[in-house]
Order: C-alpha cells, then structure tokens, then sequence
C-alpha cells in the first residue's frame, strides 16, 4: 500500500471533467494517530478555501464481500468541487506546511 499515488494515477485525475465534483474516499492505516489527527485538524481549517468537505469519517469495520482485505483502522470521504481545487490545496503552502503530520500518522492509504 501506498501513502501518495502514481504520476499515472495524477495524470488520470487531472484528465478527468474538471466541472464534476470529486469525492476521495480514504481507507487508512496509521501508525501515530495523533499527528494524523493533528493533520486532519489542520486539513479541515482550509478545506472550505478549495471548496472542499468532509461527508464521513469513521472508525473501518469489516466488509461484507470479499475474504483478503487488508485491515484498514479508517474511512474517511472528503468531496471537493472538482479536481482541480484538490490539487489547488495539495499544492497550496498552507497545506505544504503541514501535511508532514500526515506521512508521520499513516502506515499506508
């Protein structure tokens, strides 16, 4: 598992209609809660600036189809306007100021 995607998987994203909202759904593993509460804490004071909100996050139960799942302690949805304004705020200095709190709190995405 990864914590950042592809060149190939941006590309698929930036090709994507940038008048269609996007939803990025999240599984997550941490490895210090804490600081991916504090980045999560972070995130929210500047999602509203990109058009950006959280629809749901919670605590990864179990699944309904499916045997080899890996073992995720979280799901979190996050809606922006479109893809544009997701990588506006992944490459904002507000967010490049703090998303160091994310590579400290997860294990994987």
């Amino acid at each position: 598992m990864s914590l950042y995607p592809t060149e190939k998987q941006v590309n698929a994203l930036k090709a994507g209609n940038s008048n269609e909202k996007v939803v990025m759904l999240n599984l997550l593993v941490f490895k210090n809660p804490e600081a991916y509460a504090e980045y999560g804490n972070r995130v929210k004071t500047i999602l509203p600036d990109y058009s950006g909100k959280v629809l749901f996050n919670g605590a990864f139960r179990s699944v309904l189809i499916g045997d080899d799942v890996p073992k995720f302690e979280a799901v979190l949805l996050v809606e922006y306007a479109n893809h544009n304004k997701f990588l506006e705020m992944t490459s904002s200095e507000a967010y490049l100021g703090f998303h160091h709190f994310r590579e400290e709190g997860l294990e994987s995405q």
